[in-house]
């Protein structure tokens, strides 16, 4: 197996314990330099034309790993936010090929979160994506449909799948999908590794440890087969956690097909009809009602 695509890591710019001179903003107490959010070494000429040669190189399809691209207090921020939302904030997501649970749309996530979603939803960034990746016109998705906070519990996992390849309300074409890890000192053994698989030799390639400040950025096509099957199993019951966007586009050239599907999971074993209609009920109804559905069903058992 072959480790992921990626570049050496940038050092981080330094985070000063006092107020900066310059811009800045102040979330639960802690400062934040507006010029230290992202790493500003990422957009000199040269990098980008590295980092777009890497992307298109990478094996099993076009993907690319950062380091340290955020400021880290930025991320410690954002992972606290996750323990600020309410039970009804997110979804749930429990049946033979997923157990974790995502923000739903449209909901607010925090100041530091927003501020993360924000920056990467920037023009400033989303031309970074493009030039990086050669593909024009990208469409950014401020709800954060099937974006937004990610945890995955204990024992919790995400079969090998293919993403939906369109956003289910504007029909817009997912092109690629931006995550960043929050997850310090994050250990192998702790699973919730993400493997990236070869479609045409059902292999892993790549799998990328879901170490904390790291972000991986890849293609979204009928190819990119991807996932983290192995259950989490850290210690003391700790989650795994990152943060998640999609970019899209207004029609694609690259051959896939223009019929709506939602997540596909080839390599698992088919779920009932019933599983499936749940599932499609889940990705489509807000999550007050997916979950007031399950409260009444638990009390009629």
């Amino acid at each position: 197996m072959s480790e992921a695509s990626t570049l050496a890591p940038i050092a981080p710019s330094a985070i000063p314990e006092a107020p900066p001179a310059g811009d800045h903003v102040v979330i639960n107490g802690a400062t934040l330099a507006l010029d230290d959010i992202v790493n500003q070494d990422f957009f000199a000429p040269k990098r980008i034309a590295a980092l777009r040669e890497t992307f298109l190189n990478a094996k099993p399809f076009p993907h690319l790993v950062f380091e340290n691209l955020f400021s880290p207090r930025l991320l410690e921020m954002v992972y606290a936010d996750f323990d600020r939302l309410n039970w009804n904030d997110w979804r749930r997501y429990d049946n033979s090929n997923e157990f974790k649970r995502g923000s739903a749309p449209k909901t607010w996530l925090g100041h530091a979160s927003q501020l993360y979603f924000s920056t990467i939803h920037s023009g400033r960034f989303v031309d970074f994506i493009e030039q990086v990746t050669g593909i024009h016109g990208l469409i950014t998705d401020p709800e954060l449909f099937a974006g937004g906070l990610h945890d995955i519990p204990t024992g919790g996992k995400f079969a090998m799948h293919i993403d939906f390849n369109q956003h289910a309300v504007t029909r817009l074409d997912n092109r690629l999908v931006f995550i960043t890890y929050l997850n310090k000192d994050w250990q192998p053994s702790y699973g919730g590794g993400l493997q990236l698989w070869d479609a045409a030799t059902e292999k892993c390639a790549a799998e990328i440890l879901p170490e904390f400040g790291r972000s991986i950025l890849f293609y979204q096509s009928s190819k990119s087969l991807h996932g983290h099957p192995t259950p989490v199993n850290a210690p003391n019951g700790r989650p795994r956690r990152s943060a998640a966007a999609y970019f899209y586009s207004n029609g694609r050239s690259d051959g896939e097909g223009e019929d709506f599907h939602t997540t596909q999971f080839p390599k698992t074993v088919e779920p009932p009809q019933h599983e499936k209609l749940s599932n499609m009920m889940k990705y489509l109804l807000p999550p007050a009602l997916v979950d007031g559905v399950r409260k009444v069903k638990s009390l009629l058992r």
